[in-house]
């Protein structure tokens, strides 16, 4: 019976030794959905707006921001596990005062391409070559917010997007137009133009979805400081889409007395939960918008805000201060944000920052190569 009752308590001890082993064994938790952290620091001339993912490398793009005299425009590639900086390719055939650079992908062919002032450059990844991809981009819209007493440049190139055919389509923020490039890039021809595409600060970002069907943007801030997202079905036969083509997803509304103010859509992504990620530059956050029943994406799931946890100082985090443009790290399960600062008055380059937030997603399908 004592022995029978001592072997009954060393199988219930063994038992519950191996019952506990596996949460040591357990892999480390994931982070808090909206869990925010700094990347890396970007050097001056700060104000980064384009970023890309290719090879581990984080590549970002600036000044974008019309700041004179800043010098030649540059973009400098941060090691993606560590944040270091690991390369700065200075761009050429920019002209001063204003040496321009807004956002940024990677080609089928592995070379970056940028959208300076009025033209793409293409860059090689390997070797910092550099050529004009496509120019010039002509002023060809009048817009209703260029004010004679207070002028604005005639147009302001802003993002870039494949699709699978190795077309790529800009924004261009003060002239509510797209433009298209064919695939081996040359002339730009106008792609779209509609009045509601125009505003105070116009289309701005914009990405082709995963199926390659339709062409998503965003339109910052209209006259009423209103933003939207917009989609145009891309016809495989190359026909220009219509007017009564553009489709409304969904409208940001400005509520100067609500929680989010003017939130000012920028830079958007698809992610592979098939959700759309939205940079909000005025409100200084991240949106995240699902489908509804009919196809839209005008269900907003959630909306992060920062501050970003900076290592080594755990009493200053870093605020979100218009974030601009957004990629995906696949393996970490986290956006990579831009914070582009460029409403921040005055400047404070302690600002010009990468941050990522926790999203628990990866990349939805991109026409450019990115590994």
């Amino acid at each position: 019976m004592t022995k029978h009752f001592f072997h009954t308590i060393f199988i219930g001890a063994c038992l519950a030794i191996f019952a506990v082993q596996p949460s040591i064994a357990d892999p480390k938790p994931a982070r808090a959905l909206g869990d925010s952290k700094v990347i890396a620091s970007v050097p001056a001339p700060g104000f980064p707006e384009g970023i890309a993912v290719s090879k581990g490398l984080i590549y970002t793009s600036g000044p974008a921001a019309f700041v004179p005299n800043t010098g030649a425009p540059k973009i400098f590639a941060f090691d993606l596990k560590s944040g270091q900086l690991v390369k700065t390719i200075t761009v050429l055939n920019q002209a001063p005062p204003f040496q321009t650079l807004s956002c940024l992908v990677i080609g089928k062919d592995d070379n970056l391409y940028v959208v300076g002032l009025n033209n793409i450059i293409k860059i090689n990844q390997k070797t910092g070559n550099q050529s004009v991809y496509a120019a010039p981009f002509y002023p060809s819209f009048n817009s209703a917010y260029n004010d004679p007493n207070n002028p604005r440049p005639p147009y302001l190139l802003n993002d870039l997007a494949f699709d699978e055919e190795g077309n790529l389509y800009i924004t261009d923020s003060f002239q509510a137009t797209i433009w298209r490039v064919p695939p081996g890039g040359g002339a730009p021809e106008v792609w779209f133009q509609d009045a509601r595409l125009d505003g105070i600060y116009g289309v701005n970002g914009v990405r082709v979805n995963p199926k390659n069907k339709r062409l998503y943007v965003s339109v910052t801030w209209d006259g009423l400081n209103n933003g939207y997202i917009y989609s145009l079905p891309i016809h495989e036969d190359g026909i220009k889409p219509t007017a009564f083509d553009l489709r409304l997803e969904h409208t940001y509304q400005t509520s100067p007395s609500g929680i989010y103010g003017i939130q000012g859509p920028d830079g958007i992504a698809f992610g592979k939960s098939g959700k759309l990620y939205v940079a909000l530059a005025g409100s200084s956050q991240i949106s995240v918008l699902k489908q509804n029943a009919q196809g839209l994406y005008d269900v907003e799931v959630v909306n992060y805000a920062g501050p970003a946890a900076q290592p080594g100082d755990l009493y200053n985090p870093l605020p979100w201060a218009n974030p601009a443009n957004i990629a995906f790290n696949d393996k970490a399960g986290t956006l990579l944000v831009t914070n582009h600062a460029s409403l921040v008055n005055p400047t404070d380059p302690a600002l010009f920052k990468v941050f990522d937030v926790y999203v628990n997603d990866k990349a939805g399908k991109l026409f450019n190569g990115d590994d």
